[in-house]
C-alpha cells in the first residue's frame, strides 16, 4: 500500500509539473499566469497559501503573486535582503523548511491570514526562484495538518525546486522579452524623429541641421491644426517664411494669407488696417474699408513684431482673439470672423510682461504653440547650402553662371552672422556683384574690402542693447549677463536713455593709416585682405554711435559716412598727471578726485559729457562722495 501511494504521488507531481508548464506558456501577463499555478499547486497537491515574491531593480523583493491575497494587498508586501523567512531564502539561495510556523521566531506574517496556527499547525516549505544562476524570487506554500508536523518534506522541496526552475525561466523570458521591446521603441522613436522632417520638405526652407530639422517637424506637427502660433527667433531667421509654410500645409492653404508688420504702423493706423473703418469715421475716410482681420477670414492671418504694438492696442487685440469679433473703426455692428493668427516677434516677451510693457493675458492668449528659430551662428550647418543657394538664386535673376569658392565658402563659415540668414544673403549678393568672372572669391567678401560694419551692430547688441529694431543677443555670444539695474548691468526699462561711454582708439593697424573694422565673423580681418586669417589681430575697440546734446538744436547733423572711419571724440586737454595709461575707470576716479566730485568739471578735464560720467559711474559702481 505505501509503494502504490507513493506511484500515485509521483502520478499526480508528473500531471502538476506538465499543467504548470502548460499555464506558463500560455499567456503573457505574468501576474495572471503565476496566479493561476499557485491555485494549481492547491487544488492538485493541497499547497495552499503559495506566495510567489520576485527581485525588482531595486533589488527589493516584492510579492507578485498569491494564492487568496488581492493584488492591492500584494504590491505592499516586500522583504528586504536577509529578512525574515522570505529574505533568508533569498540571501543564502537554499530552501528553507519550517515545520512549525507558530514556533518560529523568524515568521513575520506580513501576508496575513495565518492567525489561526493555534488551532491547527502549518508548515512552511519555500525555494529560491533561479535563472541563469542567479537568484531573482522566491517561491513559498503551506502544508496544513491537525495531526502535528509532518516529519519529511523533501519531496515537496524536491517538487517546488522543478517549479521554481520553470518560473525562473519564464521570468527571465519576460524580462528580456520586455527590455527588448523598450529598446525597440526608443530605436523606433529615435527614426521617426530622424526622418519625419526629412519625408515632406518645405518649399524654399533650405536646412540640414538638426536643430532647423525639428523646427520643420514642428511646422509639420502643428499645421493641419487651428491653434494660435507664436513664431520666435533674432531678426533675419526667417520667421515670414515659415509662417507661410504653416499657412501652406494647413487646410486653410486655399484661402488667403495676409500679412501685417505691428512695427510698421502707428497705432491709429494699425487699427483702421486690421479691424477695418467705416465711411466718415475720421477726416480722409471716404468709403467703408475692410480690415486685415475680416480680409483673412477663412485663412492666416501674420501679425509680425506683435510685441511692438502699444499697450492701448493690445487690449483691443486681446477681444478678438479671445471672442473672434470686433467693430470697424466708427461702426457699431459686430463682425464674426474665423481667422488662424500667427504671431512673430524677436524681443523677449517674458521680460517685457515683467516690465509692464507687454500685457500678460495677451501673451498666454498668442503663446498657445511655439516655434523657436535658432540663429544661424547655432546652426553653421546650414550656412553652405543656403550660401549656394542664395548664390544659384542670384545667377538666375540676373541671367548669367555664377560659382563660389570653397575658399571663400569657408570664411562664410566662420562667420557669427548678427543679422542671420538676411545679412548671409546680402553678403552673397554684394560680393556677386564685385564679381568679374563670375567666380565669387575671397577676395569680393566684404570684410577683406573693409565694408563689414555689421559687426558694430554686432558688438552693441552683445552688450544687452537693442539697435535699429533689433533685439538685444541673448545668444552664447552675449556678454551681458548682469540683471537690469545692477552695477555693470543693463538699466531699467523706466531709467533715462544715457549715451554709450566713449572708448579710446588705439593706433591705427591698416597700412594706409586707417583702423581696420572687426569682422562679424570674430575672425578680426586685419592686413590680411582675406576675412578669417590665420594671422589674429588685435580687435578695435569699439566706437559709439554719436547721439546729440539735449539741449542741441533739431535740425539733423549729417551722417558719418561710415562708421568703421569715424574719429573718436576730441579729448579735452589734460593735465600731466593724468593716468592716461591706466583704465578708464581709473581715469574717472582721478578726474573726480581734482575736481571735488563735481561731475560737470570732471567731463571737461575727461573731454565726455556730464551724462557720460553719470553712465561710468554707475556703471563702474563708484560711491559718489558728498561734502
Amino acid at each position: 500500500m505505501p509503494g502504490a501511494m507513493r506511484q500515485s504521488t509521483s502520478n499526480l507531481e508528473l500531471l502538476t509539473i506538465y499543467e504548470v508548464s502548460k499555464i506558463l506558456g500560455s499567456s503573457l501577463d505574468l501576474q495572471q499566469t503565476l496566479r493561476e499555478v499557485l491555485r494549481a499547486l492547491a487544488y492538485q497537491l493541497q499547497m495552499h497559501r503559495g506566495r510567489v515574491y520576485l527581485v525588482g531593480e531595486d533589488n527589493v523583493l516584492r510579492l507578485v503573486a498569491a494564492n487568496g491575497l488581492s493584488n492591492e494587498a500584494a504590491a505592499q508586501i516586500e522583504f528586504r535582503d536577509g529578512e525574515g523567512i522570505t529574505g533568508r531564502i533569498l540571501k543564502t539561495g537554499m530552501p528553507a523548511v519550517v515545520p512549525n510556523l507558530a514556533e518560529e521566531p523568524l515568521f513575520l506574517n506580513r501576508t496575513g491570514g495565518r492567525e489561526d496556527l493555534d488551532e491547527q499547525v502549518a508548515s512552511l516549505v519555500g525555494v529560491p526562484i533561479k535563472a541563469a544562476g542567479v537568484v531573482v524570487g522566491v517561491l513559498t506554500i503551506d502544508r496544513i495538518s491537525d495531526e502535528g508536523p509532518q516529519g519529511h518534506f523533501g519531496s515537496d522541496v524536491r517538487f517546488l525546486t522543478m517549479v521554481a526552475n520553470l518560473i525562473g525561466q519564464t521570468v527571465r523570458l519576460h524580462r528580456t522579452v520586455a527590455e527588448e521591446r523598450r529598446f525597440m521603441m526608443r530605436e523606433t522613436f529615435r527614426m521617426q524623429k530622424e526622418l519625419r522632417p526629412l519625408a515632406a520638405p518645405i518649399n524654399d526652407v533650405v536646412c540640414t541641421s538638426p536643430n532647423m530639422l525639428e523646427v520643420m517637424a514642428q511646422v509639420h506637427r502643428v499645421a493641419p491644426f487651428k491653434s494660435t502660433v507664436l513664431i520666435r527667433g533674432e531678426s533675419g531667421t526667417g520667421k515670414e517664411l515659415i509662417a507661410r509654410a504653416i499657412h501652406t500645409m494647413s487646410p486653410r492653404k486655399d484661402a488667403p494669407f495676409i500679412r501685417v508688420n505691428c512695427a510698421a504702423l502707428p497705432e491709429s493706423l494699425l487699427e483702421s488696417e486690421l479691424f477695418g473703418h467705416e465711411k466718415g469715421a475720421f477726416t480722409g475716410a471716404q468709403k467703408d474699408h475692410k480690415g486685415r482681420f475680416e480680409l483673412a477670414s477663412g485663412g492666416t492671418l501674420f501679425l509680425d513684431e506683435i510685441g511692438d504694438i502699444s499697450p492701448n492696442f493690445q487690449a483691443k487685440l486681446l477681444r478678438v482673439l479671445q471672442e473672434q469679433e470686433f467693430e470697424r473703426v466708427g461702426g457699431s455692428k459686430t463682425i464674426k470672423t474665423d481667422v488662424r493668427l500667427i504671431c512673430a516677434t524677436n524681443l523677449n516677451l517674458e521680460e517685457a510682461v515683467g516690465h509692464g510693457k507687454f500685457r500678460a493675458d495677451l501673451y498666454f492668449r498668442i503663446n498657445v504653440v511655439t516655434i523657436h528659430l535658432p540663429p544661424l551662428r547655432e546652426r553653421r550647418q546650414d550656412i553652405g547650402p543656403l550660401a549656394r543657394h542664395f548664390v544659384a538664386k542670384f545667377a538666375k535673376d540676373n541671367g548669367m553662371t555664377l560659382v563660389m569658392e570653397d575658399e571663400a565658402l569657408e570664411v562664410l563659415n566662420r562667420c557669427t552672422w548678427p543679422g542671420n540668414v538676411r545679412e548671409l544673403e546680402n553678403c552673397i549678393e554684394r560680393a556677386a556683384t564685385q564679381s568679374r568672372d563670375g567666380i565669387i572669391r575671397t577676395e569680393s567678401l566684404s570684410c577683406s574690402l573693409n565694408l563689414c560694419n555689421s559687426s558694430v551692430l554686432f558688438q552693441y547688441r552683445t552688450l544687452g542693447a537693442s539697435v535699429g529694431g533689433l533685439a538685444p543677443s541673448m545668444g552664447p555670444g552675449s556678454v551681458n549677463r548682469v540683471p537690469p539695474g545692477r552695477p555693470g548691468g543693463p538699466a531699467p526699462a523706466n531709467a533715462p536713455k544715457t549715451p554709450a561711454m566713449p572708448v579710446p582708439v588705439p593706433e591705427p593697424m591698416g597700412a594706409g593709416g586707417g583702423a581696420w573694422p572687426a569682422c562679424a565673423s570674430g575672425c578680426s580681418a586685419g592686413p590680411s585682405p582675406v576675412c578669417g586669417a590665420a594671422q589674429p589681430v588685435v580687435p578695435v575697440p569699439l566706437i559709439p554711435l554719436p547721439l546729440p546734446e539735449a539741449s542741441a538744436p533739431a535740425a539733423a547733423a549729417p551722417a558719418p559716412a561710415s562708421v568703421a572711419n569715424a574719429a573718436p571724440p576730441p579729448a579735452a586737454e589734460v593735465p600731466l598727471d593724468e593716468p592716461e595709461s591706466g583704465s578708464l575707470r581709473d581715469r574717472l576716479l582721478w578726474a573726480m578726485e581734482r575736481t571735488g566730485w563735481v561731475q560737470a568739471k570732471a567731463a571737461r578735464l575727461l573731454g565726455m559729457t556730464t551724462r557720460q560720467v553719470s553712465y561710468a559711474l554707475r556703471k563702474y559702481n563708484i560711491e559718489i562722495k558728498r561734502f
